[in-house]
């Protein structure tokens, strides 16, 4: 990449980071670029309709929403994780699967299973119930309260076994539980005997909502040893996760970044 294309591009992203408009002389302090150099970049940008010049400073254009629809995210989202969730299938040995929030449900977005962990139902296209499965928590977490509330309406919700919760405020407070823990378990709320470890996966800039998730059988699964180490996997893979989707790290030279079941949950 050229060294003007870069800095383009390191604009585009702090623009994105702020998310409002932005004076060219705070724009110039923040990135370290002087004021000729990126009013210079700003003003191309501007001739294709990348960036706008409103009165009170730069913003992202329109165009970039022209350019952003046609790009099939999810199908991105996939190809980048595949890799990593097939590794941590291999080293977990049960189930891996990713999800992201699409209307009032969790779909799956992809799943693999190592050699050992149980044959499951569900295929990439499938929904499942938010407030009952790991993934479903793990997407919640990422949510306003206000925002969950509406996605579970008034309740009472369905229930599935005993272990459901199906009071509306009690998926909030697990929620937060979540947001607070930084991961989600479904304790055989959607399905008896089959346990589930989730960890919210973001992808800067964007409205994605997904999670990245371990499931097997119970037995297992609860084994504090085991749960530790499919934390820490769960951990490495949804960083290295949101790192892969991550357009371009949000310009890092602009920011101070350098961290016996038959389903699945």
């Amino acid at each position: 990449m050229s060294e003007s294309a870069g800095k383009a591009i390191d604009l585009l992203f702090y623009l994105a980071r702020i998310g409002s408009s932005v004076s060219l002389a705070r724009l110039s302090k923040e990135t370290g670029m002087n004021k000729a150099t990126a009013l210079r970049y700003l003003s191309v940008l501007e001739s294709r309709g990348i960036v706008e010049r409103r009165p009170e400073g730069w913003s992202l254009g329109l165009a970039l929403f022209e350019l952003g629809s046609r790009v099939p995210i999810r199908a991105i989202i996939v190809e980048k994780v595949r890799p990593i969730l097939e590794r941590l299938a291999r080293e977990s040995g049960e189930s891996c699967n990713l999800a992201c929030l699409a209307g009032d449900s969790a779909i799956y977005l992809d799943r693999t299973e190592s050699n050992h962990s149980l044959r499951m139902r569900v295929s990439p296209g499938d929904r499942l119930p938010l407030y009952c499965t790991g993934v479903g928590k793990a997407i919640l977490s990422q949510l306003s309260e206000d925002h969950i509330r509406a996605l579970l309406g008034p309740g009472p919700l369905p229930k599935f076994n005993e272990a459901t919760l199906t009071e509306p405020e009690d998926v909030v407070r697990e929620a937060l539980r979540t947001r607070a823990l930084g991961y989600s378990v479904d304790h055989e709320e959607y399905e008896v005997g089959l346990t589930c470890y989730a960890m919210p996966l973001h992808l800067p800039g964007s409205d994605f909502a997904g999670a990245i998730s371990i499931s097997g059988p119970s037995a297992r699964m609860r084994n504090p040893e085991t749960k530790e180490r499919f934390l820490q996997l769960l951990k490495a893979a949804t960083q290295e996760a949101s790192t892969s989707i991550s357009p371009y790290s949000f310009g890092q030279k602009t920011t101070d970044s350098a961290g016996s079941s038959s389903s699945s949950s």
